[in-house]
């Protein structure tokens, strides 16, 4: 691909976004998305006053031109193989950015994700507005960015479950960010699968699950590696679920469809139906809305 047609891509892109660049409530989403948007090998967001490319070093110098006079964000780049390096400005190990107001602690240095799925806003967003009154049960934790929209909308509770210390720490760190009220018994640190058959056990109920499995469940891809084990997830998560509760199940594997997902969840729990359904946001545009991270809601009929 040619340098000027790139820069033209990332024009179109950036016009497409004037609703959110204008939106200060959100500074954290997608600002070009290469998989829809004409160049697969590169993504750009923004995460607050950053910008944070994923690409190769070929484009280094069109992203430092392009941005340099469209942006006053500092600008990084992620090459494949984890090499980071800054293409100008300023660029803090760590810093926050808000999402529809709630504030999250990122690090637009760091090898990996920085510390938000940008393009679970929409399902967030979800589980905020259905949460007021509930206890939300938030499996595989990550950040906690779950739990925080859930309080701010009036959760009774929320309690993070995940394998990972460091996980953990840093949601309780994006809590106290939102001056939410927590404490060491809202975060467990253990396996998702021996939580859940320990929690039924005890008679522990939630009026609200969140299961944002990995595309492959560390040890258990044997089971059912295509949906993200759901076939074995969602009856152990239905056996602490209230009558009236939901579950959020997010279907991040670009190779399996979304009937595929709910036709094995459902056939797993013959109780369950789909009662809504949603997908990432306008700044992750694609052909085909399969290829978008997909999230389904199920209630006991």
């Amino acid at each position: 691909m040619s340098e000027a047609r790139l820069h033209e891509l990332l024009r179109a892109a950036w016009a497409r976004r004037s609703e959110l660049h204008d939106d200060e409530s959100t500074t954290a989403y997608r600002v070009f998305h290469g998989f829809g948007e004409g160049c697969p090998g590169l993504v750009v967001d923004r995460l607050g006053p950053v910008l944070r490319a994923r690409g190769d070093a070929s484009f280094a110098d069109v992203l430092r031109t392009q941005y340099g006079t469209i942006s006053d964000h500092g600008l990084v780049l992620q090459e494949p193989g984890g090499a980071t390096r800054v293409l100008g400005g300023q660029v803090p190990e760590s810093l926050v950015a808000v999402e529809h107001g709630r504030r999250f602690a990122l690090e637009p240095l760091a090898g990996g994700n920085p510390g938000l799925y940008l393009d679970a806003r929409s399902a967030r967003a979800w589980v905020q507005s259905h949460a007021v009154g509930r206890r939300i049960l938030n499996l595989f934790a990550w950040t906690g960015g779950f739990g925080v929209g859930a309080l701010a909308g009036g959760a009774r509770s929320v309690l993070h479950v995940d394998q990972q210390k460091r996980a953990l720490a840093r949601a309780k760190a994006n809590h106290a960010l939102n001056e939410q009220r927590i404490d060491d018994r809202d975060f467990e640190r253990d396996d998702v699968y021996r939580f859940l058959t320990r929690a039924a056990k005890q008679g522990r109920r939630f009026g609200g699950i969140v299961i944002d499995a990995p595309p492959t469940v560390p040890g258990k891809a044997a089971r059912d590696a295509r949906s993200q084990d759901y076939g074995a997830l969602v009856p152990l998560a239905r056996e602490v679920l209230d009558d009236h509760g939901w579950i959020v199940c997010m279907f991040s594997r670009r190779d399996v469809p979304r009937s595929e997902y709910e036709h094995g969840i459902v056939s797993s729990c013959p109780d369950l139906t789909v009662v809504d359904r949603g997908q990432s946001g306008i700044d992750f545009p694609e052909d085909d809305p399969e290829r978008k991270l997909r999230f389904s809601v199920f209630s006991a009929r």
